[in-house]
């Protein structure tokens, strides 16, 4: 099931490089499609206890690390611009935001299940 992910991906860009961009798009589709039909489409249950917890654990040491980054690079990128003559580059502060919206998407999502009717 994640092979067709990953190998769409990796055929993908193995396309995009020969200079076939937009046959490159179609074939990652096509692998997230086949993904998507694998998941909807199969009776058998793909995912059990172990899987979830699994899952949790990964995510759980995702938001650590992002929120880790976020904090430490935050106050480096502020203690950077206003102690030192260095401009931290616009491309920073962008990874800077996305963390932020990546924790506040975790903080809706946590919310919406927790107190969902």
């Amino acid at each position: 099931m994640v092979a067709s992910v990953v190998g769409a991906a990796l055929a993908a860009l193995a396309l995009r490089n020969l200079g076939y961009p937009v046959l490159s798009e179609g074939v990652y589709w096509a692998g997230i499609l086949a993904f998507l039909g694998v998941l909807r489409l199969t009776p058998v249950s793909l995912f059990d206890e172990r899987d979830r917890a699994l899952e949790r654990h990964a995510s759980q040491i995702t938001l650590t690390a992002a929120a880790v980054v976020l904090v430490l690079g935050a106050s480096a990128a502020r203690l950077l611009t206003t102690a030192t003559t260095y401009a931290v580059p616009t491309v920073v502060w962008g990874a800077l935001y996305g963390y932020a919206g990546l924790i506040a998407v975790f903080a809706a999502a946590y919310l919406w299940m927790r107190y969902r009717p």
